[in-house]
């Protein structure tokens, strides 16, 4: 058992990381999805930090509600955050996305990131012994987990465009 301080320190730093890691990665990318992407998942991992340390006061004066650290959170689903970096792009998604080897290993390593973290997460939320210490960890990993699909869809949009829309937009192929 890793009691609940020790966990949520390891959780800071790995948030920690994965913001230097995506802010890196937009400043080192010419490509606009690609930079606007790791901008909005930077900007997440902010979030929870934010969320990790709201949640440690909250322990540390005994709270047992978590609505604190979780609503720090501005939690949104894959496609609602697709739609806030498509909306920033504009126009500038209708031209030509060209395609960079860097950026692809940039996105790489970045799932690798959220997939690990997304496991550590994990990981905690089986060693802590406080329920709401589990729940919050439990939380924590449905985060990576979006983050991680988002960085799958909109690397398939950079790869494969056409099979993108058929996927977001549910087209019809009649032959």
């Amino acid at each position: 058992m890793i009691n609940v301080f020790d966990a949520t320190g390891i959780a800071l730093e790995l948030e920690r990381k994965g913001y230097d890691l995506y802010i890196s990665a937009a400043e080192k990318t010419s490509n606009k999805l690609g930079k606007e992407t790791f901008k909005v998942i930077a900007a997440k991992e902010i979030d929870h930090m934010n969320a990790i340390e709201a949640f440690v006061r909250a322990t540390r004066e005994k709270f047992t509600d978590l609505s604190e650290a979780i609503n720090s959170i501005n939690v949104k689903d894959k496609k609602a955050y697709l739609k806030d970096i498509v909306s920033k792009l504009g126009k500038k998604l209708e031209t030509e996305v060209p395609q960079d080897s860097d950026l692809e290993k940039a996105y790489q390593v970045a799932m690798g990131f959220e997939k690990d973290s997304y496991n550590l997460y994990k990981k905690l939320a089986g060693e802590v012994k406080e329920p709401q210490a589990k729940q919050f960890f439990e939380f924590l990993m449905g985060e990576e987990n979006n983050h991680y699909e988002l960085l799958q869809d909109t690397l398939q949009y950079l790869n494969k465009p056409d099979e993108w829309f058929k996927q977001q937009e549910r087209w019809i192929v009649e032959g």
